[in-house]
């Protein structure tokens, strides 16, 4: 269910930029939507697949191909100054506050980055 909701937002806000800009979408005409989003917003990437391909039906998107771009979590250790992303799954997306062992030393770190959507590009090839 959160996948869908965040892809009728980005969809919402696609159709919105759409009619804003005037742009003419034509049938049959390829187009792209590149969509950079936190790790901690993609429960499931297939989920999120699907829920695009439904909601963009009978709209001027229908048929574009999502390109995904998942932006990892990372940590900045302050124990021992380890900073990097850590691997999908390492972190629970329902926490609120969420922290991760740092794999360099162990330690308990909060995490950085992984919420939101940072980006959505549409484009016609």
């Amino acid at each position: 269910m959160h996948e869908y909701a965040l892809m009728e937002n980005v969809i919402a806000t696609i159709m919105v930029e759409l009619k804003s800009s005037g742009e003419e979408v034509q049938a049959g005409r390829p187009l792209t939507v590149t969509l950079k989003v936190g790790a901690l917003e993609m429960h499931s990437e297939a989920a999120s697949r699907q829920a695009f391909e439904v909601l963009t039906k009978g709209t001027a998107l229908e048929g574009a191909l999502l390109n995904l771009i998942i932006l990892p979590v990372s940590v900045d250790c302050s124990k021992c100054g380890f900073q990097g992303p850590l691997p999908m799954g390492a972190v629970d997306p329902h926490d609120a506050l969420p922290l991760a062992e740092c794999p360099q030393c162990g330690a308990l770190t909060p995490v950085q980055g992984g919420r939101g959507v940072e980006s959505i590009e549409v484009k016609w090839d």
